[in-house]
């Protein structure tokens, strides 16, 4: 760790005279890079009253509040090293605990799938997790040998053992294939070389409705896991997340925190709402 690691982040926000936050270009309503190729989003929005937060907190009032472009499979070594104070956007996990530290959650995300709107029965019905009708086997009927499946995922996550043990229990073989972006998964789906797209359900609910071929689509209702989604600022640096905590409580207690995902991502339902209530801190 080098001399400026070893201050916390407002130490060197303060010397350095800017905050400098990551975000994920590709994230779309949470975060993205807009047709203005400005930074947008969610999780873009939140950041910013952060960066706002800290202008006060250190009273710089003319502190610069950076927004740059993480790589997925980059941004949490992003974090460790210091190339960005926060990233706006993390799922927590105990392993990544062992790097980075985490805010209070801004969000629930959850795991959706994507078919083409003409997917096999069996398929759809897997995918859901319907039972299909038992009907009997007769020797030489269709769908006795496996089936081969390929699906994508955006490349660096993991898409669930259970979920593909249910596949091969209903005889169907997994070819898993990993993608950079959203975009890439949703192709890959119209042109028949996926069979199901895993990813956020919100991306993929907002990807869908705003692909020109969307008729030929179907994002599943089933939520296959429920995670949180928070900020991510180096280990063990208190001051930076106190600073972030307060102020996301203070957006929550104020409404303002549900104004921000009811313009990003429609009307919050129930469970967002108990998470908000849940989360937010006391002061």
């Amino acid at each position: 760790m080098g001399p400026a690691l070893a201050l916390g982040a407002l130490d060197r926000v303060r010397a350095s005279g800017k905050l400098t936050i990551g975000y994920l270009t590709d994230a779309r309503p949470f975060s993205y890079t807009d047709s203005a190729n400005k930074p947008a989003g969610y999780a873009v929005t939140v950041c910013g009253k952060i960066g706002d937060a800290v202008r006060t907190e250190l009273q710089m009032p003319n502190l610069s509040v950076n927004i740059v472009p993480v790589a997925f499979d980059q941004r949490y070594q992003a974090v460790e090293q210091g190339t960005v104070d926060i990233l706006c956007g993390a799922e927590p996990t105990l392993a990544r605990r062992a790097s980075a530290d985490f805010s209070i959650p801004i969000m629930l995300h959850g795991t959706g799938v994507v078919i083409r709107a003409d997917a096999p029965t069996r398929l759809k019905q897997v995918l859901s997790g319907q039972e299909a009708k038992a009907n009997p086997v007769w020797r030489g009927s269709s769908g006795q040998a496996p089936e081969r499946r390929k699906v994508a995922v955006i490349g660096g996550t993991a898409l669930e053992k259970a979920l593909i043990d249910r596949l091969r229990m209903r005889h169907m073989i997994v070819d898993v294939v990993p993608v950079d972006h959203t975009s890439v998964g949703i192709q890959m789906v119209l042109t028949r070389q996926a069979d199901a797209f895993f990813s956020d359900r919100a991306l993929l609910l907002d990807a869908v409705n705003r692909n020109a071929k969307a008729t030929q689509l179907e994002v599943l209702d089933r939520v296959f896991q429920r995670d949180q989604i928070a900020l991510a600022t180096q280990r063990d640096d208190g001051q930076l997340r106190l600073v972030i905590d307060r102020t996301l409580s203070q957006l929550i207690r104020s409404g303002e925190m549900q104004a921000i995902y009811r313009a990003n991502f429609g009307e919050p339902d129930r469970s967002t709402l108990e998470m908000f209530e849940f989360v937010a801190l006391p002061d």
